[in-house]
């Protein structure tokens, strides 16, 4: 894999003293990279009310550069944003409380160049509580339950059980920033299960997507003040219900349309 070929982009919207331990932790397993060829790029986006602390904090590793968001700061927009000043052929989303294993990029390196026509890899994910205990494996079940992609081969996803087993995570996986941009990138008006109808949406579209079969990655499940964790708490089962057929539905479509929350009133 040649240099510079992934760029990581890490969306942050607010900044304090827990944010700095988690994020110091994340850059560290990008730094601590072992036996890779390249040198990722490292952007952190973030509202200009945070860059300068993001500059000045002495914890974090400097081996990132800052992305000034003056517009929206939620997930999808911090990450379009960002996209936008990707210039390598592939790109990954870290989110800050998260950590790369030391030798994902590894990995990546030999199946990129293995699978030169794959258009997302997701990574075999770890998700773990706030005592750092694991809870459980998530992308594995392309593996586990040996489901087979339309080329014949194991290991990629398809679009029937990608609507059977909803829960597959984009966070750490390696995406071809080209393809991500003819898609539409994510879409803003969509909560909760904006990254299942990208997903789904590349699948409509004939991306090709193959589980990378080792752990790769580790995510903090459980952080009270996270946003999935707030849905998690808080969201009713038929708003969760709604988000996921309204993914289904908008997966269809490219461009990000308004959504008809009025639906979303009467379930509830």
């Amino acid at each position: 894999m040649e240099t510079n070929k992934v760029t990581i982009i890490i969306p942050v919207h607010e900044y304090n003293e827990a944010i700095s331990n988690y994020l110091s932790k994340a850059l560290e397993s990008i730094d601590k990279q072992e036996n890779i060829e390249f040198k990722p790029i490292v952007l952190v986006v973030a509202p200009p009310s945070v860059c300068l602390e993001l500059e000045t904090d002495d914890k974090l590793p400097k081996i990132f550069k800052v992305v000034v968001n003056n517009g929206k700061t939620d997930y999808q927009s911090q990450v379009n944003l960002a996209v936008d000043s990707v210039e390598s052929p592939y790109f990954s989303i870290l989110e800050f409380d998260d950590e790369y294993s030391q030798t994902y990029f590894k990995n990546v390196e030999r199946y990129v160049t293995s699978y030169p026509e794959t258009d997302i890899f997701l990574t075999m994910m770890i998700e773990v509580n706030d005592l750092d205990q694991g809870i459980k494996l998530t992308n594995e079940t392309v593996w586990s339950q040996q489901f087979v992609g339309e080329n014949g081969e194991m290991g990629y996803l398809n679009i029937g059980s990608l609507k059977q087993y909803t829960d597959f995570k984009l966070s750490g996986g390696i995406i071809k920033t080209s393809e991500f941009l003819n898609l539409g990138k994510l879409k803003v008006n969509i909560l909760m299960t904006f990254a299942y109808e990208l997903l789904l949406r590349a699948l409509n579209n004939t991306c090709k997507i193959f589980i990378i079969p080792k752990i790769g990655y580790k995510h903090l499940a459980t952080r009270a003040d996270s946003m999935f964790g707030q849905y998690q708490l808080n969201m009713p089962v038929q708003e969760r219900k709604f988000w996921f057929d309204t993914a289904v539905k908008e997966a269809n479509f490219t461009n990000d349309r308004d959504i008809d929350t009025s639906k979303l009133n009467k379930v509830i």
